[in-house]
């Protein structure tokens, strides 16, 4: 389980707070949806469970281990855009995340997003869709323990989208993946996610609900 404790946290120290008092679980194998409206502190939250920001205050419990402020706790922040390395072919950037062993493991994860075939190609030879895909067999690499997806797929037209959709909950049912989504779209809660976490728009940013969908 993973879970939030009295999370609060301001930019600098003379700052208001820009989240306060965000307190919620999420338990192995789930997609919880975070929603709220733009600047509501959704991304600063994502940041805060991926340790790419310490919180303020409050803490993040993760197996019953406090990992507030500690880096390596295997937590995977997969971003708007692709994060590839344009230079680095297709199974190159998923053997760069696996520590440059493993060609099976690499071979079985482009396999499971659909890219076998594609290895000798460059980010710049696929379509929006295959980069995304790359960017999630990346991210699988690391056999995260939570894959935080932060707004992943507001940059893509709607027919691709729901081939996405599809793909994920593919890739979800093989791997039990445990997900936390980001974003601001109700198609994408609707079609991945089993509960639901919305924030206010009042600042500071508090928990307005939790509900099953």
């Amino acid at each position: 389980m993973i879970r939030l404790e009295n999370i609060g946290h301001k930019y600098k120290k003379d700052d208001s707070f820009t989240v306060k008092n965000i307190s919620f679980e999420i338990n192995f194998g789930e997609c919880v949806g975070l929603t709220g409206q733009s600047g509501c502190g959704k991304s600063t939250i994502g940041s805060i469970v991926a340790g790419h920001i310490k919180p303020t205050k409050g803490r993040i419990i993760v197996d019953n281990e406090d990992l507030t402020g500690k880096t390596g706790r295997n937590i995977f922040l997969m971003h708007q855009e692709f994060d590839l390395f344009p230079w680095q072919k297709v199974e190159k950037q998923i053997l760069f995340a696996l520590e440059k062993k493993n060609l099976d493991k690499a071979k079985e994860l482009l396999d499971l997003v659909r890219l076998n075939g594609f290895e000798n190609y460059y980010p710049n030879q696929l379509s929006g869709g295959m980069k995304k895909r790359l960017s999630l067999a990346r991210a699988l690499a690391i056999n995260p323990k939570l894959l935080v997806l932060d707004e992943s797929f507001s940059s893509l037209d709607s027919n691709l989208k729901d081939f996405l959709y599809e793909d994920l909950r593919n890739i979800w049912k093989i791997t039990k993946t445990t997900i936390l989504l980001i974003t601001h779209d109700s198609k994408d809660l609707d079609n991945l996610a089993q509960r639901e976490i919305r924030l206010t728009s009042k600042k500071p940013t508090t928990i307005l609900d939790i509900k099953n969908i």
